[in-house]
């Protein structure tokens, strides 16, 4: 079985971008916990962060935070939570590396799909507040 967000970087499966950049991407989830919640993934497929390049962990944090401001600004949320899962012990599903940026104190979704037209609006939104380098 292929790897889902492989699939995703690759353009074989559907996501609402909000980065791609040579080697990390974000891109918008598809059953958010909150509005906005976004993946922060490298381009390349590591397992996790133990088999992680830290300087591919550095670009993912660094965006992560760009993420967070942008989230910040565009939903008016003011809070924001950044965690990676490693390992199932530790809830990680999909085994490519990431990181969540979830924004809190916005409408919460329950993990209920993602509709088209809502993640190109918000991919939008993040995408316009996203502040440069």
């Amino acid at each position: 079985m292929g790897c889902v967000f492989c699939e995703i970087i690759q353009g074989r499966r559907p996501a609402h971008f909000v980065y791609r950049g040579e080697r990390v991407v974000a891109f918008l989830d598809r059953y958010p916990l909150y509005r906005g919640h976004t993946l922060v993934v490298p381009v390349q497929h590591y397992r996790d962060i133990t088999d992680t390049p830290d300087d591919v962990l550095a670009e993912m944090i660094s965006l992560a935070k760009r993420i967070a401001i942008a989230l910040m600004k565009a939903l008016d949320a003011p809070g924001v939570r950044i965690l990676a899962n490693n390992g199932a012990a530790a809830g990680q599903v999909i085994f490519h590396v990431h990181i969540h940026v979830i924004p809190y104190g916005v409408e919460k979704t329950w993990r209920r799909p993602l509709e088209p037209e809502e993640g190109e609006k918000l991919a939008r939104m993040i995408r316009d507040a996203l502040p440069g380098d």
